[in-house]
């Protein structure tokens, strides 16, 4: 889909820089971060006054699930990668059996040998149980894109329905804005602007604020702002904003010149929290 061959001895693109960071900044903040269990501890250590979805149990070998008392609805998920991912909304039961062999097939998948992000490589595979989210109309979900601590755009994802969804791209200040990636659709309805747009922006500051370049995802729903996760590549960096002078725009925003500062940093912060670590041995309720 990206028809940009990458120039990443002179990277000027987001994804060019992105994939910079892939070879060349190694941060183990980034792969802590990126796992969806102990990216839960970064938020304690950062303060960040915001919940995470209730965390039921955690696993490491498929076979862990069968002792897990699960309620009727609830999500399951791998902490070691991108988009596996098994909504069970109540509406029909799914044998224990099916789920375990569905982690079967996740544990076997390595993330960072098919799209290239590296940063996923450091991190154990495990599993987690969260609490369902309710599919809404009135669910949305806030995807802050960040370049050293300051937010710059947020897309808005609305109507998800799996892989199906809608979406609009506003500025910090909620107007929106006449770009995005390739081929994915604007939702031409109009979306409010939030009531706590300035707590959304305030947390993505301080969840940002270690990195280079950073995705930070909330929930909306029910009157709840919950934490999502910390991305580090839009889209596998494999897809490029349109218009096309958008990129170069995007990818002006992070300096390579502050990565050596980034990188001591983030090893601190990672050693500090106890990282790289081994996956359970066991699952544990939460």
């Amino acid at each position: 889909t990206n028809d940009h061959l990458p120039d990443l001895d002179h990277p000027t693109w987001l994804n060019e820089k992105i994939r910079w960071q892939f070879l060349h900044h190694r941060n183990p903040l980034m792969s802590l971060a990126a796992d969806k269990i102990a990216v839960r501890e970064y938020l304690l250590h950062k303060q960040a006054r915001v919940e995470a979805p209730a965390m039921i149990a955690t696993g490491a070998a498929p076979d862990d699930l069968l002792a897990v008392d699960l309620p009727a609805r609830f999500v399951l998920k791998t902490a070691h990668g991108s988009g596996q991912i098994r909504i069970v909304d109540g509406t029909t039961p799914v044998p224990r059996p099916e789920l375990v062999r569905q982690l079967g097939a996740w544990a076997e998948f390595d993330q960072w040998r098919h799209t290239g992000e590296l940063h996923y490589r450091d991190v154990p595979h495990r599993w987690l149980v969260e609490e369902y989210v309710p599919a809404t109309r009135e669910k949305l979900e806030f995807k802050v894109f960040c370049f050293h601590g300051e937010p710059a755009f947020i897309s808005v994802i609305t109507d998800r329905d799996g892989d199906a969804y809608s979406r609009v791209i506003f500025d910090t200040d909620w107007r929106r804005v006449p770009f995005g990636s390739r081929g994915r659709a604007h939702d031409p309805r109009p979306v409010p602007r939030p009531a706590d747009l300035d707590r959304v922006l305030a947390l993505a500051r301080l969840l940002s604020e270690d990195f280079l370049h950073v995705r930070v995802d909330f929930l909306k729903f029910d009157g709840r702002l919950v934490f999502s996760e910390l991305t580090f590549a839009n889209l596998a960096a494999r897809i490029p904003f349109e218009p096309v002078e958008m990129n170069a725009e995007l990818g002006a925003k992070i300096d390579l010149g502050r990565a050596a500062e980034a990188l001591a940093n983030g090893r601190r912060i990672a050693a500090d929290l106890g990282w790289p670590r081994v996956a359970e041995e066991a699952p544990r309720a939460a």
